[in-house]
């Protein structure tokens, strides 16, 4: 399990940061942490730490991050994180002005917890254990800046396996930038609003209401396009189940490939790719299940600068528990036009 989820996370982080060029930036960040305890109540924490971040090309950054989070607990227990990542945002639209991203981070967590459950508090004679981890977020942002000066504000799931940091996290920071971006590889992107259904197929977990989520796409210079869509999903467990976590919700995060083809009216695509879904609420989901997402789509376009888009693909995700979930996501999203090569003919 935590193989498949290194595997993944790595693919997500790393894939820029072999073309890291100029320019960087460099400042504070503080964010805070929602954490929900054992009885499902959740509660605040605030953090602070700095980053580093390379530009690699108009259409991605990597750079290091560390946080500290001094107090996370609730109680007289000691719950401490410091936090040491490598991140990674992508750009559909270039990272100039107004620009929408989504981010993937991967690091060590040095974990300081009370060893207590979350709904006791904590005596002098508590033991208390340091432990180092593996540690993992993922979300969108908006990034605003001029060439000397960038903020960013994004909303992310993180966890840190095997502890009680496991939660929905607001991060934003102010950065100096020096330097000139230079061209990338791709195309310019898009991105827009989406809303779509699960259909269940089998397993306990089944869609309570619409996911309302954001669709990136962008086009290679070569073939095909890369895409990502996150979605906020509302579920329920239709087993047998003890509150809390009967109706958890989680976040989509599915990064794909789409092999496309280019008729004058728009875009006919196939696309397979990972599947990650964060559960921040109590209960036997929470945490990261992993799985695989693939299927067929359509690109409209409408007018001389909009696009509008219909997707089915079949998810197939692992729970915690071992069992497997699989259904199928029917969606709609309306975005700006693509850029592309000429029609196939």
């Amino acid at each position: 399990m935590c193989a498949i989820r290194l595997c993944f996370a790595m693919a997500l982080t790393v894939t820029t940061l072999a073309g890291a060029q100029r320019p960087v930036r460099v400042g504070p960040i503080v964010s805070s942490i929602a954490v929900q305890d054992a009885t499902g109540k959740s509660q605040s924490y605030s953090s602070f730490g700095a980053s580093i971040d390379l530009l690699t090309g108009d259409d991605g950054e990597s750079g290091l991050t560390i946080s500290r989070y001094n107090d996370l607990s609730n109680n007289a227990c000691t719950r401490a994180l410091t936090f040491l990542g490598v991140e990674s945002a992508y750009y559909p639209i270039g990272a100039k002005g107004v620009a929408p991203f989504a981010s993937t981070e991967l690091g060590l967590a040095r974990v300081t917890e009370a060893q207590a459950p979350l709904i006791f508090s904590c005596t002098a004679s508590t033991p208390v254990q340091t432990s180092n981890q593996l540690g993992i977020a993922f979300g969108l942002g908006i990034r605003v800046g001029t060439n000397d000066l960038v903020g960013t504000i994004e909303g992310r799931f993180v966890q840190v396996p095997n502890s009680f940091v496991q939660g929905l996290e607001i991060r934003g920071d102010v950065s100096a930038a020096f330097g000139r971006p230079r061209q990338g590889e791709l195309l310019r992107g898009t991105v827009g609003p989406a809303v779509s259904f699960l259909i269940p197929v089998s397993g306990p977990l089944h869609g309570s209401g619409p996911l309302l989520g954001v669709r990136f796409r962008r086009d290679t210079k070569k073939s095909g396009s890369l895409g990502l869509q996150i979605d906020y999903a509302p579920l329920t467990v239709t087993t047998s189940c003890t509150p809390p976590g009967c109706e958890p919700h989680a976040v989509l995060f599915a990064p794909g490939y789409e092999a496309s083809v280019y008729p004058a009216w728009g875009r006919v695509y196939g696309e397979i790719g990972a599947l990650l879904a964060g559960f921040y609420e109590q209960g036997q989901d929470r945490g990261i299940a992993e799985g695989a997402q693939g299927g067929v789509g359509v690109d409209l376009f409408s007018g001389s600068s909009l696009m509008w888009n219909a997707n089915g693909r079949l998810l197939w995700l692992q729970r915690k528990s071992g069992e497997s979930v699989f259904a199928v996501q029917v969606g709609l999203s309306l975005s700006p036009k693509l850029e592309h090569h000429a029609p196939t003919r």
